[in-house]
């Protein structure tokens, strides 16, 4: 849904994604056969016992992004939102980062995947909490004034004091 295997490729590299996805008592594919595995190419030109290896790994693979567009969604995500072309890149580059980090296990747990992972929990709790939103609508609503009337906006403040006024001393 947020990412696909395209998108997680993206953001790792061929030989990273076989490592993770290929089990280990299975023969690992050529390197480029999994970049063409994830595009859709053909792979008639390898054995059997390759292609049943690269089947194990896009099935970690689609695992990985099905159980990181789980966690997305239980906080509050909508499944198909209608949003900007960034946020919704924001969201691939999310659930690209929770599937590696899922495909990754905790025997071979990295640093930066765990802080990468750590950052996106922290993005999603914060939406949940109201505190961020991850889904900014794709245009802002339009509201129509009497003629002689001005809206004014404003972002909340970020630092300093919430006394305004006479308050201030």
């Amino acid at each position: 849904m947020f990412a696909t295997r395209s998108d997680l490729l993206a953001r790792s590299n061929a030989r990273r994604l076989a490592q993770l996805a290929v089990p280990a008592d299975v023969a690992m594919p050529p390197e480029e056969a999994l970049r063409i595995a994830v595009v859709g190419g053909d792979l008639t030109a390898l054995t059997p016992a390759e292609q049943a290896s690269l089947t194990l790994a896009l099935d970690a693979i689609d695992k990985a992004l099905a159980d990181a567009d789980a966690l997305i969604l239980s906080h509050g995500i909508p499944a198909e939102p209608s949003t900007t072309p960034s946020a919704l890149s924001q969201l691939a580059r999310m659930s690209s980062t929770v599937a590696l980090y899922y495909l990754q296990g905790a025997e071979r747990m990295t640093d930066t995947v765990k802080h990468g992972y750590d950052d996106v929990a922290a993005m999603l709790k914060a939406h949940s909490r109201g505190d961020m939103n991850l889904v900014p609508p794709a245009t802002p609503p339009v509201i129509q004034l009497p003629e002689d009337q001005v809206l004014f906006a404003s972002s909340p403040r970020r630092y300093g004091s919430t006394v305004t006024g006479s308050d201030w001393e």
